[in-house]
């Protein structure tokens, strides 16, 4: 016992004096070195030791204390908090919701609705750890730009005295014939509803940046995927959140929230003659200066099978991280409603450093002790997370509050406020991660799957492994459980950090600071963007928890967005389920010039050693303002060490 409060004391002391950048730098959305940054690790520090000393399960500690399991969020373990949610707007919205401290009405304007969305994000953050997400807002938001359409229409009346033709008017904004009889006061309603549009949207994306309010002053980790409604009023609000990404911030900053999904459909945005396919350029043209959007695939099989046209809650979305939630062994193949409710990770490297030829006299790799391990290792990540749904099972609606009451988990409204939630909650999926297949495949084989076709087909058997434990336990115990890919931030440095002062420096694979993320090719090793692609699509389909997959351009991408979309959509021909691209995005904050900056801005002159240069860097899916002051020193060395993809 006197050894835990010293520990804790030492965590304590580190916080407070600003010694262990790296504990105060897990989270590139903290600010840990401020006030309200050193209080939330300090209550997040205490009750991760609450959690391990007297609630875990003893052989679950063991195996973290082992460096084999990482428990994601350990600080919210003993209060049975939730991961991450698709939040039913379009329900919020229509029904009108109560924030706790009033009602709100339903909003009959489209900047009404989407001042609204902020709020309903604010609220819904305050009630879980992860993300929060809309997987369908260009629906969601539709009917307010219709019902802004028939309110400038009427105004149109009353200022242009248009003759009114005597048959009744149908009011709506993609009604053709209402433009033809009434040409003068349709365009005007035509016009004040789109200027009203974009400045509801360029109001949600800076109220999106500026809601310090998630704990330790964080802003929240907001989500909106879109792309594919295809009304008029639907495809002016993706229109009008692009102009405001482009436009960016106050001073030309590109918005790091929120993140932003553009949903991919053949035959809706993927060839000239699509309805949306204007939409999915102009989301091109957006991500080549802003990073954002990333890229949904739809049409990926494992997607698809879920999918029903007509059913947009059906369609494949996700939230900015990488997280998957669509199927549902109890009836809920949809969206909203859920979400990822905790999940665990697995260090495949230790197991491969330990069965492989890197320690001891062992000449040939013990293949059959690694997969016995690792079957042991997932059953130990799996009791931690049946342990923890208990709990958060056992928890009353009351203290998801909002979540609960406003029915943002589906079927939340229905339950009195001392219920338990195991029932709804049972919905979500409980998700086993892993970390390191390259640098596992490097200690088995001496060579990672990049460099090896049969190691890449040995590295897929190890996932394919753990796929079906994560299919034999979800038949078994009769509960959504899924195999993730993790996205790896804090994690990425801590799990090498103990390693490699376990067995000393093995190159390849504990000679970095960092882990590869999930089944990545390692950032450092040289690989065309195509050959990046093929090699890691056929994981995507084994991790129905999430997976995303990126590049790295070399240049300035805003120059060649031709070559951008076709890198897009090759990745999405791959089967590739969640994309991104990245590219250089630095910012001068002498004259706000954006693009590559090295030691002195090409633009004004300013140089290194007098200006600090904004460098904006993606991590596991969302971005970080500035890489260099925000990213904890594992994951620095990993972006110094990303090669380009030519």
């Amino acid at each position: 016992m006197n050894d835990m409060l010293q520990e804790i004391k030492e965590i304590g002391t580190s916080i407070i004096e600003v010694t262990d950048l790296d504990l105060l730098r897990e989270n590139a959305n903290l600010n840990g070195e401020s006030f309200s940054g050193k209080m939330s690790k300090f209550g997040s520090e205490y009750s991760k030791w609450y959690a391990k000393s007297w609630v875990m399960p003893e052989q679950l500690v063991k195996s973290i204390n082992d460096n084999y399991v990482y428990v994601h969020d350990l600080d919210q373990y003993v209060l049975g908090t939730t991961n991450c949610i698709f939040i039913p707007f379009g329900k919020l919205l229509r029904e009108g919701f109560s924030t706790g401290n009033g009602s709100i009405r339903p909003p009959k304007s489209i900047s009404t609705a989407m001042a609204l969305v902020a709020i309903i994000f604010q609220s819904q953050q305050n009630a879980q750890y992860g993300g929060v997400s809309a997987n369908m807002i260009d629906y969601d938001l539709a009917p307010y730009v219709a019902n802004s359409f028939e309110k400038h229409f009427k105004d149109g009346l009353k200022y242009l005295s248009e003759p009114v033709p005597r048959t009744p008017l149908d009011i709506s904004i993609s009604n053709d014939n209402l433009g033809k009889l009434m040409p003068r006061t349709y365009q005007y309603a035509y016009e004040m509803t789109h200027q009203e549009t974009k400045q509801a949207a360029e109001s949600l994306v800076h109220n999106l940046n500026t809601m310090s309010s998630r704990a330790g002053g964080q802003i929240p980790f907001t989500s909106l995927n879109y792309g594919t409604c295809t009304s008029t009023e639907g495809r002016m609000v993706v229109d009008a959140l692009l102009d405001a990404t482009i436009s960016g911030l106050g001073q030309g900053e590109t918005p790091i929230f929120p993140i932003q999904i553009f949903k991919c459909k053949k035959g809706v945005n993927q060839s000239e003659g699509d309805p949306n396919y204007d939409l999915f350029l102009k989301s091109i043209e957006c991500s080549s200066k802003r990073l954002y959007p990333n890229f949904a695939n739809i049409d990926a099989p494992f997607n698809l099978q879920h999918y029903i046209p007509g059913k947009p809650d059906t369609e494949f979305a996700t939230m900015g991280c990488r997280t998957r939630v669509v199927s549902d062994r109890f009836g809920r193949n949809h969206l909203s409603g859920k979400g990822n409710i905790s999940f665990n990770t697995i260090n495949l490297v230790k197991l491969g450093i330990e069965y492989g030829t890197c320690i001891g006299d062992r000449k040939v790799s013990d293949i059959e002790g690694f997969y016995k391990e690792l079957s042991c290792q997932m059953d130990i990540a799996l009791e931690g997370l049946l342990h923890r749904f208990n709990i958060q099972s056992n928890q009353v609606a009351k203290a998801s509050d909002f979540m609960m009451r406003e029915g943002v988990w589906e079927g939340g409204e229905m339950l009195k406020s001392d219920d338990h939630v195991g029932d709804l909650i049972k919905h979500g999926s409980l998700s086993i991660g892993f970390i390191g297949l390259a640098e596992c495949m490097k200690a088995l084989y001496g060579k990672h799957h990049a460099e090896d076709e049969e190691v890449l087909k040995k590295a897929t058997s190890v996932i394919e492994h753990m796929r079906a434990f994560c299919d034999e336990a979800s038949e078994r115990l009769n509960l959504n459980i899924s195999l993730f890919a993790t996205p790896a931030e804090g994690l990425s440095g801590k799990f090498t950090k103990v390693d490699k002062d376990t067995y000393g420096v093995i190159e390849g694979v504990t000679d970095r600071d960092y882990y590869t993320n999930s089944f990545h090719i390692p950032v450092y090793y040289p690989v065309t963007c195509s050959k990046k692609i093929t090699l890691e699509s056929p994981f995507h389909a084994l991790c129905n928890a999430g997976a995303i997959s990126y590049v790295e351009l070399n240049g300035n991408a805003r120059n060649n967005p031709e070559a951008f979309r076709s890198i897009v959509q090759f990745a999405l021909q791959s089967d590739i389920s969640y994309f991104s691209v990245n590219h250089t995005v630095d910012r001068c904050p002498e004259c706000g010039h954006e693009g590559i900056i090295g030691s002195e801005c090409p633009a004004c002159g300013a140089s290194e050693q007098d200006t600090h240069f904004y460098r904006l860097r993606r991590v596991t899916g969302y971005l970080t303002g500035d890489y260099t002051t925000r990213f904890n020193s594992a994951k620095v060395s990993e972006v110094k060490d990303r090669v380009k993809h030519l």
